[in-house]
């Protein structure tokens, strides 16, 4: 009898972890025996980092970390130093060096998000809380999702507060001790992420037998499952 590895996902910005509920389905399917969904506050990176610490530590055995978008930074500080971490995977994600913030890797790479106009404050001025517009979550995060599917996942959406977006990671990532086993997933169509970028830090994390490019936007988790499974169970030695 064969044990797979726990699988642990964790979601980015304005979203939650039901973005993962297509890839869950596929892992079961595949024989999977844990796979879990953190659920981010998105009220400050300490406080995500800290969510998925506490789902790491009430697993049992090797897990294998995933992070969308946000959530690769999340899982490069939550990963670090651990044993039980043994597998990495970025899916269209952040992949911080160290001392890096998302934000900072944007505003190092270039003028920031291609879709940042359409960030709404949706809380106070001081420590801007946002949103995608919800006229514009269709083209910007999940653009070749069903349209339908788009407008749920906007109406849902979780407002991410900036204090997230601006915290930065450990001395030393999980995917420098990890390059053995640290995948990448690009997104080419991405209108949140430029692909650029996304080139430039799967590159940087990860070997080019590891790195996977879909014709996709930023939500492949959602609309390609499938090769976002195959990818996991890659990193999962299956």
């Amino acid at each position: 009898m064969t044990t797979t590895p726990n699988v642990l996902l964790v979601h980015g910005a304005w979203a939650d972890g039901s973005s993962w509920n297509k890839v869950i389905e596929r892992l079961l399917d595949r024989g999977f025996d844990t796979v879990v969904a953190s659920q981010l506050p998105l009220r400050g990176f300490a406080e995500d980092v800290a969510v998925v610490t506490r789902d790491l530590d009430a697993l049992t055995g090797p897990t294998i970390l995933v992070g969308h978008s946000y959530g690769g930074a999340v899982i490069s500080q939550a990963g670090s130093g651990r044993d039980d971490v043994t597998g990495l995977v970025f899916v269209a994600a952040y992949a911080p060096a160290a001392g890096q913030s998302a934000f900072q890797i944007n505003q190092e790479f270039g003028p920031g998000l291609p879709s940042g106009a359409d960030l709404v404050n949706v809380g106070a001025d001081d420590i801007p809380d946002l949103i995608i517009a919800r006229d514009r979550y269709h083209a910007d995060f999940a653009a070749d999702a069903d349209p339908r599917e788009a407008a749920l996942l906007a109406a849902t959406q979780k407002p991410t507060s900036v204090l997230s977006l601006t915290g930065s990671g450990p001395a030393t990532p999980a995917w420098e001790q990890l390059r053995d086993n640290t995948w990448y997933q690009i997104s080419e169509l991405d209108a949140m992420i430029p692909p650029d970028l996304e080139t430039k830090m799967a590159y940087q994390v990860a070997t080019e037998d590891h790195i996977v490019s879909l014709a996709t936007g930023h939500a492949s988790m959602i609309t390609e499952p499938d090769a976002i499974a195959d990818l996991i169970a890659r990193a999962a030695g299956q």
